[in-house]
Parts: C-alpha cells; structure tokens; sequence
C-alpha cells in the first residue's frame, strides 16, 4: 500500500514537479544554455532559493527530471516479478511496449528525451544502472536466458543496449511522423524481431 503524502510533501511534489515542467518549456524554446536558474524562478512564480532548495543546480534539474518515473517502471517489475506463469520473454516484450507508451503519455519525460538528445554532454540518455529501467531489462534479458528463450551464452549487456537502441529509434521515428503509427506494437515488432534474430 502507498504511503499517503502529507498536505506538505504533497505541495512539494507539486512544486517540483512545476519547477521541472517549466524549465523544460524554457529550455526547448529557449535553449539550454540560455536560460537561467533565476528565469526559471521567475517563470514558475517562486523564489531563487525555492529552485536551489529542489535542485543543487540547472544541470541536476536537467538530468533529475525523469527520476519520478522509475516509481513506474517498479510497479511494472513488481508485477511481472509476481506473476510465475507468464513467460520472460512475454514479459520483455510487454516491457518493451509498455515503456514506450509511458514515454509518449508522460510530457515531462518526453521533454526530458528530446532535451536530452540536444544535448548529450549531460549524459542523462547514458545507461545508469540504478535506473528502474535499465534494471528492469537486465533482469528480464536474464530471465529469458535462463528460461531458453534466448541463448543461454548471450552477452545479456548487448541484448539491453539493442532494446534501448530500439526503444530511442521507435520513439524518434513516432516523432518524426507525428505519432501516426501503433507506438507499442512497433517497438515491440522491431524488438521480437530482434530477439528471434539471437536464437
């Protein structure tokens, strides 16, 4: 059961929330380097100090803003670490659909992608293992491994950084075409297709 947030904690989330959706408008209109932590205060209505209290810098604020996602992702694990009967690779599959839909429907996260890729010298489309997403592949890879439904022997890191590659490249080319092809499916054609290819 979820802990039930005080009216405090519950204003907090919202304040940081606010913070991180504002700064991501400002930066894709604006340019990373060209906005300011006091633009961002001014836009969201607060002080300077409120940002700094959230964020140590611009920089963090760029790169924590998908943190509140993983809360997702683990729910999605602890879903699929409870249910025995459905296959791995089912499960990867479903992953695999599942978080490309989840990247589409949430706008902060998917401001956070397309900042990212503008600029990767922050590093926050790298892989980082204590990332609910990049955990979650690694153990479903694994798992699939273990059940036969990929090679026993397969190199379970490359496996992961194909599914990413695939999971980056489906959401761009939705992008490109304006979101007028099945999201999910896709991603999920183009990974199968890709996993059949090990055995």
């Amino acid at each position: 059961m979820a802990e039930k947030l005080t009216p405090r904690k519950q204003q907090a989330l919202e304040m940081r929330q606010k913070i991180q959706t504002v700064a991501l408008d400002l930066f894709d209109t604006e340019g990373f380097e060209n906005v300011s932590v006091e633009a961002i205060a001014q836009a969201v209505g607060c002080s300077v100090g409120n940002i700094y209290h959230y964020y140590r810098s611009k920089d963090e604020l760029a790169l924590q803003v998908t943190d509140h996602v993983d809360a997702a992702y683990e729910e999605i694990e602890q879903e699929y670490d409870g249910d025995t009967r459905r296959p791995a690779m089912d499960k990867l599959l479903d992953f695999v659909g599942r978080t490309l839909r989840i990247s589409v429907e949430d706008p902060v996260l998917y401001k956070a992608f397309i900042q990212a890729l503008k600029h990767p010298q922050q590093g926050a489309l790298r892989r980082s293992d204590k990332r609910a997403y990049f955990r979650v592949l690694h153990k479903l890879v694994s798992a699939c491994c273990a059940e036969g439904s990929l090679p026993a022997h397969c190199d379970v890191d490359t496996v992961v950084e194909h599914l990413v590659t695939i999971h980056r490249g489906t959401l761009l080319e939705w992008r490109i075409y304006e979101g007028n092809f099945p999201l999910e499916e896709t991603g999920r054609a183009i990974a199968g297709a890709m996993l059949r290819g090990l055995k």
